[in-house]
């Protein structure tokens, strides 16, 4: 049965499949329904109860949508959409495995692409989903699903010596994980060159980012590990966090545990929800509002705008689907979205939820162009 607006049938086959196809087939009022009814699941799934959905906002938003789409005289279908809401996600709890985001740490937006390796002598190796097994100096590296381990290291003991560095490229569109010789554990976002040492010296753990990443520090209070950031130093010894070095400002988020951060002679320590910021062009060192969530969900594979341009957002997808993004008029970068959905392989998808938010603006996919179109 259908209306004007919505086929329902055709609706729930959408909500029901494990990636959305063909959602040009949908009217604007079935894409409405889908993306509020997929951000409802999301949402229900989630561990931390403050980011779970609201189930009084979401009985009012739903029933706001429904006199919208004249849905009155089609009770049993909005029926089996809820169904699909609430009892769907226990059906998915007791037949599948329950997702969890933080252990998926590889991600292929554009799988055309390749990580690539660049070992301490030169060499580089394209990582891939093929299990490899590799020896460096003596020490064992496992590459498996794209992910990479340091297993059974022989640290150098020598602490003056200057460590010969391994480098992890990761291109637009791909995000992966490495495990270090120490047992921290790296999330790399795409976009992203990150610089270590096959093992650690006797006295000191230091890597280098350029680009975005995640850090689960393993502690060892005698070897603090610091991460270089461009002229920043963050200083720890065993805490979860997420930095960023994209643009002029250099950000870190503090999730667990106390860090420093240390440039030009100015120092700020970090206590968890903290967001500390550095300005590469006003050299300031500064404590920023900004909430921790911002600038490390995509470590778990979620997309989180909260009240973001549409300017930032088209950089961050960017970088994380390698689409360039063009804008007939640039006055359209200023719209602000907000957004909290699961990272979806295809960006068409997430192009819909921004395009339901608001009424005057328009998305064309063109090869790996996204046109930003202003609909008058």
């Amino acid at each position: 049965m259908k209306d004007d607006h919505i086929d329902w049938d055709k609706l729930l086959a959408q909500l029901n499949a494990k990636e959305h196809q063909n959602m040009d087939e949908l009217s604007k009022e079935e894409v409405d329904m889908l993306l509020f009814s997929e951000e409802v699941r999301f949402k229900l799934r989630k561990k931390q109860a403050n980011e779970q959905f609201p189930v009084h906002e979401g009985k009012l938003e739903f029933s706001r949508r429904k006199k919208r789409h004249r849905l009155l005289q089609f009770l049993p279908y909005a029926a089996a959409l809820l169904i699909c809401l609430g009892a769907g996600i226990w059906m998915l709890n007791r037949n599948m495995a329950p997702v969890d985001n933080a252990k998926e740490s590889v991600w292929a937006g554009n799988p055309s692409k390749k990580i690539t390796l660049q070992r301490a002598d030169g060499e580089k190796i394209a990582i891939d989903t093929q299990h490899q097994q590799l020896d460096e100096n003596g020490n064992t590296v496992l590459i498996n699903n794209g992910e990479i381990s340091y297993l059974g290291q022989k640290s150098d003991q020598r602490s003056t010596t200057t460590l010969a560095l391994n480098r992890l490229d990761v291109p637009y569109g791909l995000q992966t994980k490495v495990e270090l010789a120490d047992g921290t554990k790296v999330w790399v976002n795409s976009g992203t060159s990150f610089s270590y040492p096959i093992a650690f010296s006797a006295d000191k753990r230091e890597v280098y980012v350029q680009g975005e990443a995640y850090f689960d520090v393993a502690h060892d209070p005698n070897k603090p590990f610091v991460v270089h950031c461009g002229k920043v130093g963050v200083k720890v010894l065993g805490t979860a966090f997420g930095v960023n070095t994209f643009g002029n400002t250099v950000v870190t988020a503090l999730v667990r545990g106390k860090v420093e951060l240390q440039v030009n002679g100015q120092s700020q320590q970090l206590i968890p929800g903290n967001v500390g910021k550095y300005n590469n062009d006003s050299n300031k060192l500064y404590l920023s509002d900004d909430p921790v969530r911002d600038w490390v969900a995509w470590k778990d594979h979620v997309l989180y705008f909260d009240d973001m341009t549409l300017g930032e957002i088209a950089e961050r997808l960017t970088r994380l689907y390698d689409y360039r993004f063009v804008f007939d008029d640039p006055a359209l970068k200023e719209l602000r979205f907000t957004i909290d959905i699961e990272q979806t392989t295809a960006i068409q998808t997430v192009l819909k939820y921004l395009q339901a938010s608001v009424q005057n603006v328009d998305f064309k996919v063109v090869g790996r162009e996204v046109h930003v179109m202003e609909v008058k």
